[in-house]
């Protein structure tokens, strides 16, 4: 741990033994937030502190339902387009700007807005226009039938920021200060329209070493950490000074083809890879207790998932789909990882150990998570070095839709296909079902480009469905553990001494 991150903690912990109530909770992730502006955010370490600072026009609940949030209100017309939200009154951004329908269609042309080439305009693609009826009404109309519209109103991206100001939201908490990579710190919203806030201040103190993360926590330095791998989370668990919540999660762990890279262009490849890998060995030797083996590309708490079942290990038909391939003796190939996901670099060594009994020699990459990313920036395929590489998956719309559209529908630089998958059935059954609105049809054309893309023609190699592990001094109360696999504090605050 170097001696800056050290001296903060000590300071956390010499202010904890103070006499008097607890009003600073110092929650530790793995990584610092990479951005506050709701419309460029792609990880969950910024989506929970945006989550503190903005509200969205509606949301969902710790049971996945919709609820009013900006919106009081909301319907759809008979034309299956225009969408009436009717806006709470009353209520301003920490700037002090006021919230009204004007703010609300300037925060949608500006995501829109191709000039400006924020990272969500392609989840908001389906919006033709914003119309103004009054000062607290207004028309959200779709170019199209959309079926998964409250889906896109409840996703973090549109969450409502100020027009004057950045970083500047109508939460129960706001910006004090960030220090990138070191410390960002929220303060109470005392103007806050709503219930406020327990706590004066909120400390996000990321710490990307897990066990210096764990011995923060056993020793009461911090309050709150993710990312604990299985058997520190064992002893954790056994631990009267602390309390470990699991929750089922939208999140998947998957390692991703460069499929426009030989050989992964030939689905037999991909298709190899994927019976040769033995999931539940990699399970229970080290995620037990953790997660659940992949049944499907999307998780059970995804709206329009599909069971397509478990894929078997089966080394033989793997060896047989190398040979028609082309390649009897199986290749060379690099697997990519990095720390930053749990048990990142132990999950690349398995998969290695079980490809090479199938003949794939695979030599392993280790990367730090801001070198990886940057080859999820909007490259070209012969510009992307990888072939075989770690990542996380989730639908952060908890709905089929972007779940699939945004990582498997053709792209020409990876955005957010990272893989450069395309298969043109599979482009034109989501570009239908993104245009279907009754739930039987709508379900059917996903339940078809899942078989696709988990089956026939993988886009991945699906491991698991992980849990959403958050770990807190047993003193903490009304933490929010969400399962878009993020932790959230609006409720949190500390029991008496």
């Amino acid at each position: 741990m170097d001696r800056l991150r050290l001296t903060l903690l000590l300071a956390v912990a010499a202010s904890c033994t103070a006499p008097g109530p607890r009003n600073s909770l110092v929650f530790a992730p793995s990584s610092d937030a990479r951005t506050l502006d709701p419309h460029n955010t792609t990880d969950n370490q910024s989506d929970q502190a945006i989550w503190m600072i903005y509200n969205a026009l509606i949301r969902y609940d710790e049971n996945m339902r919709f609820v009013p949030d900006l919106a009081l209100a909301w319907k759809v017309g008979d034309d299956q387009v225009t969408w009436t939200f009717e806006l709470r009154k009353g209520v301003r951004f920490h700037d002090g700007a006021p919230f009204d329908a004007h703010a609300v269609k300037a925060n949608f042309e500006r995501v829109l807005d191709p000039e400006q080439g924020h990272n969500r305009r392609d989840l908001f693609a389906p919006i033709d226009r914003v119309d103004v009826v009054s000062d607290f009404t207004v028309n959200v109309v779709t170019r199209y039938p959309f079926g998964a519209f409250e889906p896109m109103m409840a996703h973090v991206s549109a969450a409502i920021r100020s027009p004057m100001k950045d970083n500047s939201g109508t939460g129960p908490y706001k910006l004090q200060s960030w220090r990138k990579d070191l410390e960002l710190v929220l303060e109470r919203n005392e103007d806050y329209w709503g219930e406020k806030g327990n706590l004066e201040t909120i400390v996000y103190r990321p710490i990307p070493e897990a066990a210096s993360r764990i011995i923060a926590l056993e020793s009461g330095d911090v309050d709150v950490i993710t990312q604990i791998p299985p058997k520190d989370t064992e002893r954790l668990e056994k631990d009267p000074k602390v309390v470990v919540s699991k929750t089922v999660s939208i999140g998947a762990q998957q390692f991703r083809f460069h499929c426009k890279r030989k050989p992964f262009t030939d689905p037999r490849v991909r298709q190899a890879i994927s019976y040769a890998v033995d999931r539940r060995a990699i399970l229970e030797n080290l995620m037990p207790g953790m997660a659940d083996p992949s049944t499907g590309p999307l998780t059970p708490r995804i709206r329009g998932r599909a069971d397509l079942g478990e894929i078997a290990y089966d080394p033989e038909k793997a060896k047989r789909l190398l040979a028609e391939a082309g390649y009897p003796k199986g290749f060379k190939t690099k697997i990519t990882t990095t720390p930053r996901y749990n048990m990142g670099v132990e999950l690349a060594q398995a998969m290695a150990a079980q490809l090479a009994k199938v003949g794939i020699d695979a030599e392993i990459e280790v990367l730090e998570w801001g070198t990886i990313t940057q080859y999820w920036g909007g490259l070209l395929p012969e510009d992307c070095p990888l072939e075989i590489f770690i990542m996380g998956a989730g639908a952060s719309s908890a709905d089929a839709d972007w779940g699939l559209r945004p990582i498997f529908h053709t792209q020409e630089r990876n955005e957010n296909n990272y893989g450069y998958y395309s298969n043109p059935e599979f482009d034109d059954l989501i570009e239908r079902a993104m245009r279907e609105v009754e739930t039987d049809a709508r379900n059917a054309l996903y339940r078809r480009a899942q078989e696709i893309v988990y089956l026939e023609d993988p886009g991945a190699l699906w491991l698991f469905d992980n849990y959403h592990v958050v770990a807190m001094r047993s003193n903490v109360r009304g933490v929010t553990t969400s399962p878009l696999g993020l932790v959230t504090f609006e409720r949190a605050s500390f029991a008496s001494p």
